[in-house]
């Protein structure tokens, strides 16, 4: 394997041809921008000094740019108050003032050494500007859209442009789905910050010939700093193009940052899946649980709110026989007070009379009184067993009432206590629930922006500016071209590479990807049922690749190859069941149609004839098709409405007559 990887080293990639990996990408852009980088040092070191990096040598302390401005401060600061110049902002100024050091009108003595660098710096910074400048900003541009094309969060923020430039505030980030969030914003960052370096590129060129210059406190205060080191406060026009190389590399550092974090974005991404992943599983189970333990108090509170129910029920007849047995208990416990004192009384009024009976003896009367009142106390006796009893009876009936109430108040109480456990564990439920739906939602999405940056195919979808999708959600195995794709892996055996070569691509695929594409699944397949698996990716690449594949397109390359034998399967298996189905389905008479247009003309005509809409002189002629109306005559004598109603009812039943003997009128 390894003398394989010797023989056929990875190629540079360029931008106009297909990329095979995001690893070509980026050390493409790697490359771009240390291209880009030594392009601005170049041009910075032909500002200052005219010559080549490697020949300067400069200490780490202080570098080209504080060196050779210290050395222009004294004599260019010279020539400035030689014509009493508060400050150089544009070129307009430089050239009036080598135009007077030229003709000796200034105020001041001057150098010819001053003169000569001052006419060098404009001179260079007026052909930077017209030659290198330009150039650096197309490099920059074409860096940059290259990333925004194959550098892709698949996340996208609501207003993300607004909120970049502050003109709308950030909504409330989900923490679980920070790193998509982050990425995105990052990106449109990174594109803010190159594209407002790029515009202070191009219209540098233009403030500099502007009538109000370049003022120093306009620069950056990275520029500012350096006039303030090197005693050049005064010459602004010297920090034009200082300010310009310090913008291409603030951009080329926003594009190197944006580069580590694309590098990096496929490892967080599968980061926040797995904790997503585990999110999900957790929520999962806290949310079933939940769930059902608000099913089985549910199904308590309903067994509960039944019995409660049947209670309530049997209260309100309760409540009636109370009332009922209260007041007979009451009867019976006045009957039985009234009835015990009697006995009372006749027991002591019975001892009295036996006494007297002691005493007087041979009474008939007495005797007489002791018979009355011992046959009264005897069915005292009798009676006030029953009484109590009765009155127990009563009192046990209320008793139980009573219990039952207290029980109903109880069971209020508790069917009460468990509508706020219901209370407690729905808002739980939901709370939950709503937990479990969000993890379920970011997981999703962090899912299929995983998918989306890891399919092997992205590069090349992204060139061909084909739609990114995962297979998993937009495709369909079971279509007619899936089922032809996989009956022609199957029988095409080693003719997979012609057939490839036959099939047509759109956008237009050149001969050197197709031979590169046959070469690669060549090498790829070397055990088990190569040609069926090497037919299978092949197909499978021309799917992707073509956007407009159809059966057709497949037919049409087995007929170049002459592989007739599997387009009879492709019909018989696939076209054939399908077309024999419509067939079944409209076996009908072919002059059907024909004969329900005529039928719907001669009723359009009777309602016409009927309405009196048709004039007298209007003549018809009828056809296989129906009624066409021609030109009106002038005839003096015409049928009467009655006789050309019977004329074209007879028409009109003659035509019934021959459509049911299946021949044309």
């Amino acid at each position: 394997m390894k003398s394989i990887k010797n023989i056929h080293p990875p190629k540079s990639w360029s931008k106009t041809t297909e990329p095979t990996s995001y690893e070509q990408i980026y050390k493409y852009v790697e490359r771009a921008l240390d291209e880009c980088s030594i392009f601005i040092d170049n041009t910075e070191n032909d500002y200052f000094q005219g010559s080549s990096i490697s020949n300067i040598t400069t200490s780490k302390n202080r570098p080209l740019s504080v060196l050779t401005l210290q050395a222009w401060s004294q004599p260019l600061n010279q020539l400035r108050d030689a014509r009493l110049l508060r400050d150089i902002r544009n070129g307009k100024t430089i050239r009036e003032l080598l135009s007077e050091a030229k003709t000796g009108t200034l105020y001041g003595p001057i150098t010819n050494e001053s003169v000569l660098l001052m006419k060098r710096i404009l001179d260079k910074t007026t052909e930077q500007f017209y030659s290198k400048i330009p150039i650096l900003i197309d490099k920059i541009t074409d860096l940059m859209n290259l990333m925004e094309q194959y550098f892709l969060s698949f996340y996208e923020i609501e207003h993300i442009q607004d909120i970049i430039q502050k003109k709308r505030k950030e909504k409330s980030l989900d923490e679980y789905l920070e790193t998509a969030y982050t990425y995105e914003k990052s990106r449109w960052l990174h594109m803010y910050e190159v594209n407002k370096s790029l515009k202070i590129l191009r219209e540098m060129s233009q403030r500099a010939e502007d009538t109000k210059g370049v003022s120093l406190l306009t620069l950056s205060k990275e520029t500012q700093e350096l006039a303030l080191r090197c005693d050049c406060t005064s010459l602004s026009y010297l920090f034009v193009l200082p300010e310009c190389y310090y913008e291409a590399r603030r951009a080329l550092d926003s594009l190197r940052t944006w580069l580590n974090e694309d590098t990096k974005y496929n490892g967080f991404i599968q980061t926040s899946l797995k904790l997503l992943e585990e999110k999900y599983f957790e929520a999962k189970k806290a949310f079933e649980i939940n769930k059902s333990q608000l099913s089985q108090i549910e199904r308590k509170a309903e067994s509960h709110r039944f019995q409660l129910n049947k209670l309530e029920q049997e209260n309100e007849i309760n409540e009636k026989k109370y009332e009922e047995f209260e007041t007979r208990l009451n009867i019976k416990e006045r009957e039985y007070i009234s009835k015990r004192l009697t006995y009372e009384v006749y027991e002591e009024q019975l001892k009295k009379y036996l006494q007297l009976s002691h005493e007087i003896q041979d009474d008939i009367d007495n005797r007489v009184v002791i018979e009355q009142f011992q046959l009264d106390i005897k069915q005292l006796s009798r009676e006030l067993p029953k009484l109590k009893s009765n009155i127990d009876s009563f009192q046990a009936r209320i008793n139980y009432f009573e219990q039952r109430k207290n029980e109903l108040i109880e069971m209020r109480h508790e069917n009460k206590r468990l509508g706020n456990e219901i209370q407690l564990v729905l808002e739980d439920k939901i709370l939950k629930e709503n937990y479990f739906n969000r993890i379920q939602n970011c997981r999703d999405i962090i899912r299929n922006i995983y998918k989306c940056r890891k399919t092997n195919d992205l590069p090349q979808k992204i060139f061909y500016d084909l739609p990114v999708h995962i297979k998993h959600y937009g495709e369909n195995e079971d279509d007619d071209l899936s089922k032809a794709i996989r009956l022609i892996s199957k029988y095409i055996s080693r003719d997979w590479n012609r057939f490839y070569w036959q099939l047509p691509f759109y956008p237009t695929r050149g001969q050197e990807e197709i031979s590169k594409d046959i070469k690669y699944i060549d090498e790829k397949y070397q055990r088990g049922d190569v040609f069926q698996d090497q037919a299978i990716d092949a197909l499978n690449k021309w799917r992707r690749f073509h956007t407009r594949a159809k059966v057709d397109d497949l037919i049409h390359g087995l007929q170049q190859i002459r592989r007739f034998d599997i387009i009879q399967l492709i019909e018989r298996r696939i076209l054939k069941p399908k077309h024999s189905l419509n067939v079944d389905q409209e076996e009908i008479d072919p002059r059907k149609k024909e004969i329900e247009d005529l039928n719907r003309k001669l009723n359009r005509l009777f309602d016409k004839l009927r309405s009196g809409a048709i004039n007298a002189h209007d003549t018809y002629v009828y056809s296989t098709m129906g009624l066409d109306s021609l030109r009106p005559s002038t005839k003096s004598a015409s049928l009467s409405r009655a006789s050309r109603l019977n004329s074209v009812r007879s028409k009109s039943t003659n035509l019934e007559r021959s459509l049911d003997g299946k021949e044309y009128p």
